[in-house]
Order: structure tokens, then sequence, then C-alpha cells
């Protein structure tokens, strides 16, 4: 896979065989596995987290009695029928303040948001 491939998600490697796949067990729950989806993270815009500060979720403190911290990324769901445009074949990025690696970063073209999948569950759309 090389920067502005087209890829998808490996039908093979993401899903049981009841749903297209090899996996004996679901990758991540069987809710994801049957409806056909990954589920990928994007990273917290500097709005999402003003927002979060103002507010109900970012009052007061957690149970140790300490600051609430805001939220770093989301997940998204990428959807095993559909075509993305991969921006990096190969990252390291950081969430939840610490590094994930063996990652991919894709463009969701109807959303516009770039996702961070697996890069092993990916495949290029031939």
């Amino acid at each position: 896979m090389r920067k502005n491939d087209l890829v998808r998600l490996n039908k093979a490697l993401c899903f049981t065989s009841t749903n297209g796949g090899d996996r004996r067990f679901p990758l991540t729950n069987s809710g994801c596995d049957n409806r056909g989806i990954v589920e990928g993270t994007i990273l917290a815009t500097a709005e999402d987290r003003e927002a979060w500060r103002n507010s109900e979720a970012a009052r007061g403190l957690d149970c140790a009695g300490e600051s609430k911290l805001p939220p770093t990324a989301y997940k998204v769901s990428v959807k095993a029928d559909r075509v993305y445009t991969l921006l990096r074949a190969r990252c390291r990025p950081s969430w939840s303040y610490r590094q994930h690696p063996g990652m991919a970063l894709i463009l969701d073209t109807e959303t516009g948001k770039e996702i961070y999948v697996k890069r092993e569950l990916l495949e290029v759309a031939v």
C-alpha cells in the first residue's frame, strides 16, 4: 500500500465466517461484525475540546478527586462496502495519552474525516 491508493477493509481478516470472512471469533464484538464495520479513531479537534470544557461533563471532579481530562479521540465506523483514500500508509499517532503503532490514516470522502485504522486490516482496492 502506498499513499493515495484506494483501500478497503480486508473482509477475511475483519469478519467471521458467517459474515463473509475467515475469523472464528469477532474482531471486537458481534454487533460490529454483523453490521460489517470496524471501529476506527478520529482525533479530537480544538473545537471538540472547547465544547467539552463548556459542557456539564467537564464540571466537578472524578471519583479519585482529580480534575477531569478532555477526550483526545472518538470512535467512528469504517464500513466494509466502502472504498477509502489512503493518506498515510504507516503512522504512529498519539491519543489517550499514548502512542499507537501499526496504524494507517484513511480519508472518508463522504464525511471528510481522517480516520486511523490498523494497517493490517486494510487491502488495496482493485
